[in-house]
């Protein structure tokens, strides 16, 4: 689960947010929690904490073509303890209907490509509420 930072304690984003009456102007997320947490669970929580006008803004890696959704990995890689990680990974237009599915607008997904030729770029996405 995505973790929020709180000096002294961490939550999972989802309790977190949960949890708290307060409103921001903003809230991003640098492949994290828009990454790691079942967006149909994690942007109404999102939006509802989000003041009017306020902003969702996200990163992470882009899908790998011909694999969307939901994917499993092994967080510690093939060695070690199993600890299974889940990631949600979309193409910048199904990132798109999802949030406007979830009532954000002005929204705009797309993939910066990487410095160098032939490396991994970043999907970017950005969204009002």
């Amino acid at each position: 689960m995505a973790e929020v930072a709180v000096p002294g304690v961490a939550y999972g984003v989802t309790e977190f947010l949960t949890g708290t009456d307060r409103k921001w102007d903003a809230v991003y997320s640098v492949w994290g929690a828009l990454w790691f947490t079942d967006p149909e669970i994690l942007l109404p929580l999102v939006r509802e904490r989000l003041e009017p006008g306020g902003r969702l803004a996200f990163s992470h890696a882009p899908a790998v073509p011909g694999t969307y959704g939901v994917q499993g990995v092994y967080g510690g890689g093939f060695t070690g303890r199993r600890v299974w990680v889940y990631r949600w990974a979309y193409e910048p237009r199904t990132w798109g209907e999802i949030l406007t599915g979830h009532g954000f607008r002005n929204v705009r997904v797309w993939e910066e490509p990487a410095p160098e030729a032939d490396h991994v770029g970043t999907l970017i996405g950005v969204a009002t509420r």
